[in-house]
């Protein structure tokens, strides 16, 4: 298994009132299973935390590339993958980054719970070009 890890790039979005990230390459995530490519400067915010959560799960390295891969799981149209597909996928990923056990459990039970509102009703954003903030 690949574990893509190129180097993020980051900026606040006003308009969102959060950190977002992208990468300036494409990141291909192939378990044998399932290729996924996320296309170059895709907009994701890692991991959508809430805030009563936010001490608990951090933005941490190990869990934003799998947040950014399902992020974009959750957006393309039309997409190959049923909305369950996608957060076992999200799962598979997140192991993979070395997430523990019972984190990316608890993760994954949330983004079950929670994110149906999020399937297929957010459009893919891209950074319009290659920008950051230190």
């Amino acid at each position: 298994m690949n574990l893509p890890s190129p180097e993020l790039h980051t900026y606040y979005d006003g308009d969102k009132r959060q950190r977002v990230f992208y990468a300036c390459v494409p990141m291909a995530f192939d378990d044998g299973d399932t290729l996924v490519v996320v296309p170059k400067r895709f907009v994701s915010d890692g991991l959508s935390i809430p805030k009563l959560f936010q001490s608990l799960f951090s933005k941490s390295p190990s869990y934003i590339y799998a947040g950014i891969l399902h992020d974009y799981t959750y957006r393309i149209l039309p997409n190959p993958l049923t909305r369950k597909q996608a957060d076992k996928l999200f799962l598979r990923w997140m192991k993979a980054y070395g997430v523990g056990f019972f984190t990316r459990r608890a993760i994954y039970r949330a983004v079950r719970l929670g994110a149906k509102k999020n399937w297929r009703v957010i459009h893919p954003q891209f950074s319009p070009k290659n920008r950051h903030e230190l």
